[in-house]
């Protein structure tokens, strides 16, 4: 290298001598005269590459000459991608300083030399492009052919649709260096696979054929880090092609071992795959094949009244449409359901543009709550299952996998996987050292129940139709987000977080031994995300979850004594810098903390109705009940933390 612009970007390099270079074939001189060396590829922009790689261009050839003293030089200017100013600092640094060049040969001339190699002068020769590389074959000023072995230039070769001729005065056709010696492969400077440095001839896929000459034994070391990656790499092969037969993803293990993926990235991407289904995907055994139009003419309040008139012939004629798709649900479903089983392809629907009702009270004792009067607002309605997950933080939160089949085993990893040093060579790394599970799930039956009047029922409005799928959506989202966080794993309750073993626990109690709960502290809040970095399980969009009465604690409590009244609760509806939810499902003295991705909330089939007309009867009003299959499964238990005042009675 001669100067460095470092303004211009610019570097002034010599890329070729008439050094002799020891071949395969022979000794090699390439000639450097004015009338030897085509420069119109290198003058016209030639790439400026790393190592001869075609994909890894990082500036390009400005001007290209030949020297009288022989020599080769040009100036070539760097991009300004992250990628070539990382290279052009190593330069100005000393760091890089060989320079190779990718040649075809157009003509060649053979010096039969008797006890030597012979003599191969290329007398007509093109560059087209230079290199920057770790170790180059012309010591003598830095430049020259490659001596990494796996992109070496082309052999000779005698056409390249540029008129080139050929002289060959031994007689030999001139196709080249490898026609010399009555072969058709290239040869390159690479390691084999027991790690030496060798000259070989390859075929087309670049695999040696033969060996020439062993240019540089491997030493032990690396040889003991080419067994050892050798062992990890069939080591993840194995463990990924397992996944894809257990999981009947073999697409996605192909895939994974393609990319150099490991067997955790299988396992996210397998819960991605059950998660992230789209109608299109999800199994169809509880659709009945509606049309978008069907769906929106289908009609809750006059499948409850319905229901709730059986001898009412009217009743039954108006929900005749509603009557025959429940029946073709209830057929496809695996217990037939208790009452009406409300279709799938109804539940997913959108609704259209609405004007929908809200509630006046929340009380649930004034006729307001069950459809007695409403106040119309703008509303955009949703399909069932949207708002179902819109008023259930944990059903929001976690991964939703809807529409599933019968009982379900999804990946869950018990253990981080762990790195071993090797001791010596022939140690086997070790097996065990990534603890996958199955978890299971299986559909268990969550009931929820409204109250409308029987003079809303009669209403014929988008309103009045979208308050009802509302109301029952409230009363499930209730259940299920106690669940969630409380459910005992029995008496067909999911288990909620709670009652996981492995889910981090942090005690409130401030020891002064007092009859009330003691509620946390900002040493507590921090506590709780301390505990599941610590297990290396802070992955993803992570979240506190409280109640009403946490959220005033925290809005009223100072971070630290004297922090000038800068408060638990931060601006932005923060805590610890995390998103907060709010639920009062959860009870006043806890608080939960996590990466709730890493829990599954499963939906299995349609919605179940039934409608009881007799409880209230002498007040008007229709008791409907709503049953859908549902579990709920944490993935990373440690991926969870869950505060509490411990002495509290």
């Amino acid at each position: 290298m001669r100067s460095i612009d470092q303004a211009g970007r610019t570097v002034e390099v010599a890329f070729s001598s008439e050094t002799v270079v020891e071949r395969w074939f022979g000794d090699e001189v390439l000639v450097h005269t004015a009338d030897a060396v085509r420069l119109e590829r290198l003058n016209d922009g030639a790439a400026l590459l790393m190592d001869h790689n075609m994909r890894d261009q990082v500036g390009v050839v400005e001007e290209a000459r030949i020297d009288g003293d022989g020599v080769g030089r040009c100036r070539v200017r760097f991009s300004q991608s992250a990628r070539a100013s990382e290279i052009f600092q190593d330069v100005i640094d000393g760091i890089r300083r060989q320079i190779s060049v990718g040649y075809l040969v157009h003509t060649i001339e053979i010096e039969v030399r008797d006890g030597e190699h012979d003599l191969v002068r290329v007398t007509d020769w093109e560059p087209y492009e230079v290199s920057f590389v770790s170790v180059a074959a012309d010591p003598t000023v830095g430049v020259g052919r490659s001596r990494n072995g796996s992109d070496a230039p082309e052999a000779p070769r005698t056409d390249t649709g540029q008129g080139g001729s050929t002289s060959n005065p031994a007689g030999s056709p001139p196709e080249g260096r490898a026609s010399r010696k009555g072969q058709h492969m290239k040869t390159r400077i690479m390691r084999n696979e027991a790690g030496q440095l060798v000259r070989a001839k390859v075929d087309d896929d670049g695999s040696i054929v033969e060996t020439i000459e062993i240019l540089e034994e491997a030493g032990a070391e690396t040889q003991a880090a080419r067994t050892a990656a050798q062992q990890e790499e069939r080591a993840r092969v194995s463990e990924l092609r397992r996944l894809g037969e257990q999981y009947n993803a073999p697409d996605l293990a192909l895939e994974m071992i393609g990319d150099s993926r490991s067997a955790e990235d299988m396992r996210e991407a397998l819960l991605e795959r059950m998660a992230q289904r789209t109608d299109a995907t999800l199994s169809r055994s509880h659709d009945i094949g509606m049309s978008q139009r069907e769906t929106q003419r289908f009609s809750f309040n006059r499948l409850i009244r319905a229901m709730a008139e059986p001898t009412s012939r009217a009743a039954q004629e108006a929900a005749r449409f509603e009557m025959e798709a429940c029946e073709a649900a209830a057929r496809e479903a695996p217990n037939g359901g208790k009452g009406f089983v409300v279709p799938t392809d109804v539940l997913r629907a959108p609704m259209a543009q609405q004007r929908a009702p809200v509630n006046t009270t929340v009380t649930g004792t004034n006729p307001g709550d069950t459809g007695g009067f409403a106040i119309a607002t703008d509303y955009l309605g949703g399909s069932f299952i949207d708002m179902l997950r819109n008023r259930t933080v944990f059903m929001r939160l976690a991964r939703p996998m809807q529409n599933l089949e019968g009982n379900v085993e999804i990946p869950g990893q018990s253990l981080a996987p762990s790195g071993y040093w090797i001791a010596n060579e022939d140690d086997e790394s070790t097996e065990d050292t990534f603890d996958l599970r199955q978890i299971a799930m299986s559909p268990k039956t969550v009931a929820a129940f409204t109250e409308l009047t029987r003079q809303f029922i009669l209403q014929t409005s988008l309103d009045a139709e979208a308050f009802t799928r509302m109301n029952l959506a409230i009363a499930m989202a209730e259940t299920i987000d106690l669940a969630g966080f409380y459910g005992t794993g029995s008496g067909g309750q999911p288990k909620g977080i709670v009652n996981y073993t492995g889910v981090n626990a942090v005690d409130f109690d401030d020891g002064s031994g007092a009859d009330t709960t003691d509620m946390p502290t900002y040493a507590d809040v921090v506590e709780m995300e301390t505990a599941i970095a610590a297990d290396n399980a802070d992955i993803g969009s992570m979240a506190y979850v409280m109640g009403a009465p946490m959220r005033g604690h925290f809005k009223t409590t100072e971070k630290f004594a004297g922090s000038n009244g800068q408060t638990i609760w931060e601006p932005g509806n923060t805590v610890n810098g995390y998103a907060t939810e709010i639920t009062n499902q959860v009870a006043a003295g806890d608080l939960f903390f996590g990466a709730f991705a890493q829990a599954a909330v499963g939906m299995w089939g349609g919605l179940d109705l039934l409608a009881d007309p007799y409880t209230h009867s002498r007040r008007g009003r229709i008791r409907v009940t709503a049953f859908q299959s549902v579990d709920i499964a944490l993935l990373h238990e440690q991926a969870f933390a869950y505060g509490t005042d411990a002495t509290a009675t």
